[in-house]
């Protein structure tokens, strides 16, 4: 991050160099996707998603159902951009569904 010359910076600036240098980043994408995903991709998708996790930009899905898994992996491209929209940043670069 440059330095301004007079060191202010807003907070939203503040906030970024904090997470990006105490790598926090990761954690706090997963967890926002963890939260927004009934919102993102509804509760009959949500209620059958059992576990996911989140690495350099692939998001892992595990779901209990043949079904639901069969529809994600049709529409992955569409949930790729659902989700960042939600997170106004391009995160999610490829889901795995298992």
């Amino acid at each position: 991050m440059f330095k301004k010359p007079n060191h202010e910076f807003t907070l939203g600036e503040a906030l970024d160099e904090l997470l990006s240098s105490k790598r926090l980043k990761k954690g706090l994408t997963e967890a926002l996707i963890k939260q927004q995903w009934p919102q993102i991709m509804g509760d009959a998708i949500a209620k059958h998603t059992t576990a996911m996790y989140f690495k350099e930009g692939v998001l892992t899905l595990y779901c209990n159902s043949s079904v639901i898994k069969n529809e994600l992996r049709f529409h992955k491209d569409k949930a790729i951009q659902l989700i960042n929209e939600a997170l106004n940043e391009s995160a999610v670069t490829e889901i795995i569904i298992k």
